[in-house]
């Protein structure tokens, strides 16, 4: 199963899936926490076949089909100019997560110039994960109403449906509803091919949290750093920023010297260069917060482990040194889980203005601090 370039073809698609990336609770963890969403999109791609009669559209298409490297909102908007059903996997976690609501709203903008019941047969969402009894969302309404299907899918959500064996008689009468929905809605009432605007972070609830700022120190202008040119049409700072993103967190790319005024508000992830050289990767890094999280990339193996002794040297979180594309692009996820996770456990309690406030403490009060700050009352 493999996506075809829609610039190249112009094949049209039965459906385009939807989702919220999972953040891994740890850097520990398998980045790919998203395991059963690509589980759930193959059954239902096989579903989908199963009944499909029209054999000039391709099936379905969800973005863990789009090739590493490649400009990932392009070809997401590419797919969504094509898709005739948009499937979104509604959970709490979707409607804070910009990127995913960017794909709805992206999809949204062909539906313009059909009624509003033509148009909402084009949008077919489906309970992935239950939302708390005090978000009394619409939207879970329209997935229970869309799709139907049994009381065990409205109590636990299809995600416990596809993952527990015990409720696969239930799993499979809802992914045969949807399939037969998305086949009935593609080949009955097709949604014209028409460009969808392009897709990016839509606004959302901000959660308070300070966004992730990621920066590149290299010899040349760090937001346009390409080491691996060939491979990626991104620069690697972009990539990082889109894999963040993609995980529902705030981020923002920016330029090394303004990162250096953000970095103590903010989870930082540092791309470096490795044929800057230990003495220049020295004298950047002094100064920066411990919770910067450092990834060497490129460069003959001496030269990165030499630079990578000067990060320990600074106490700075440890982060294996990359190589080559492929090892890039598994620690990407893990640089930004990293971040998020020094941030949280070293950085301020709050972004202040003024001096920090102290930390809360559970050890017991100096005497002789105590003293010093008045003696016993």
């Amino acid at each position: 199963m493999s996506w075809t370039d829609t610039s190249r073809s112009g094949r049209e698609t039965y459906f385009f899936l939807s989702y919220a990336h999972s953040v891994p609770l740890s850097a520990a963890a398998r980045p790919d926490t998203d395991y059963w969403v690509t589980r759930f999109f193959q059954d239902l791609h096989a579903a989908v076949q199963r009944g499909a009669r029209q054999g000039d559209l391709d099936i379905g298409f969800f973005d863990g089909l789009v090739a590493p490297g490649a400009d990932l909102r392009q070809s997401l908007t590419d797919a969504l100019s094509v898709a005739h059903v948009f499937v979104p996997l509604y959970s709490p976690n979707y409607f804070s997560n910009a990127w995913a609501v960017g794909e709805r709203a992206a999809f949204q903008s062909r539906l313009g110039p059909l009624r509003p019941g033509a148009a909402d047969r084009h949008i077919l969402p489906v309970l992935w994960i239950p939302f708390p009894p005090w978000d009394d969302r619409p939207e879970m309404a329209e997935a229970l109403d869309l799709v139907g299907g049994p009381a065990e899918y409205a109590e636990n959500g299809l995600r416990a449906l596809c993952k527990l064996s015990a409720y696969r008689r239930q799993y499979d009468l809802v992914l045969s509803a949807l399939a037969e929905r998305i086949v009935a809605v593609a080949e009955t009432a097709p949604l014209r091919p028409s460009r969808a605007a392009p897709v990016a972070a839509a606004a959302v609830d901000d959660p308070g949290d300070p966004a992730l700022v990621v920066t590149a120190l290299a010899a040349a202008d760090g937001r346009r750093w390409r080491p691996f040119a060939g491979r990626h049409v991104l620069a690697i700072a972009d990539y990082v920023a889109a894999t963040a993103q993609r995980l529902g967190l705030p981020t923002r790319v920016v330029e090394f010297a303004g990162a250096r005024d953000r970095a103590p508000d903010s989870p930082t992830v540092l791309l470096i260069d490795a044929g800057l050289g230990v003495a220049a990767v020295r004298a950047a890094v002094a100064g920066l917060p411990r919770w910067v999280v450092p990834l060497v990339v490129g460069g003959p193996d001496t030269a990165a482990d030499e630079i990578d002794g000067v990060l320990r040297e600074g106490r700075f979180p440890d982060v294996r040194p990359v190589h080559d594309v492929d090892e890039f692009e598994r620690c990407a996820p893990l640089a930004v889980i990293e971040a998020r996770k020094q941030f949280l456990r070293h950085g301020p309690l709050y972004p202040q203005d003024g001096p920090a406030a102290p930390r809360p403490s559970l050890r017991p009060t100096d005497p002789s601090d105590k003293r010093r700050r008045g003696g016993d009352r």
